[in-house]
């Protein structure tokens, strides 16, 4: 299917807001509302949506909310985990047995606990953004959940900040850096590396963090990496399926 921007429509202003506050009126005064206003008063915004040949910009406002709502029902810490789409490559694992000189039922632990690495590495992006919004939705922000918002995953109630966030320095892409240029989105990133007596260790950056949402809402927000993995660990013991070894 192809990707289309509400841009690609050529429809007015007036038009998307007659529209939302119409067919969207339940809507009205929350979240949503407000990251609709955002978006309209800067297109560029809006993400580009897989839509079939025919559909209207109505149809892409109906995505854009269902994306939102989808999101909003089923946040990242009641989401049970995908099996991988292909299987594990044996010459893998036969590398690393031979290597380590080990038997082939501790290669296929190390292959099953490799798998539940990656799992738990896919979903730490989404209870990352999940902590970091039970921390500062109380201070006016809004997480943009169901990529509403193009490269945006926070921001403040009138648009003046928008903030991509990331789990580590190097999970950011050329792509996503390209569409960052020449916009006032901020990004800020989790976990960094330095080096202490020759090891490499974590370098947390929530300072970073407060400040920004100090910067724009005049509160401290109470965000910290203890804090973070107690509610990692709150989350995980309730939805165990989280992750998977498969």
């Amino acid at each position: 299917m192809p990707s289309r921007n509400i841009e690609s429509f050529g429809i007015s202003d007036i038009l998307l807001e007659q529209y939302f506050s119409t067919e969207y009126s339940g809507y009205a005064n929350t979240e949503l509302a407000c990251l609709f206003t955002i978006a309209v008063a800067n297109k560029s915004l809006f993400p580009s949506i897989n839509m079939p040949d025919g559909e209207n910009w109505q149809h892409y406002i109906n995505r854009w909310v269902d994306g939102y709502v989808s999101a909003d029902r089923n946040p990242p810490s009641s989401r049970n985990a995908t099996p991988k789409s292909s299987c594990s490559d044996p010459a893998i694992k036969e590398i690393v047995r031979v290597a380590t000189q080990i038997d082939e039922s501790s290669a296929k632990a190390m292959e099953t606990y490799h798998t539940l690495f990656m799992s738990a590495e896919n979903a730490q992006g989404g209870l990352l953004e999940e902590y970091i919004d039970s921390i500062i939705a109380p201070l006016g922000w809004i997480w943009c959940k169901g990529n509403t918002l193009r490269s945006v995953d926070f921001c403040n109630t009138n648009g003046s900040c928008l903030l991509q966030v990331k789990n580590k320095s190097n999970t950011e892409n050329s792509s996503s850096s390209a569409i960052r240029a020449g916009t006032n989105i901020r990004k800020w990133y989790r976990l960094g590396t330095r080096t202490r007596a020759g090891k490499k260790i974590p370098d947390y950056h929530w300072d970073e963090l407060i400040s920004i949402i100090y910067e724009e809402s005049g509160q401290r927000a109470n965000l910290s990496e203890d804090e973070y993995q107690v509610f990692l660990q709150r989350v995980v013991s309730a939805n165990r399926n989280i992750i998977t070894d498969r």
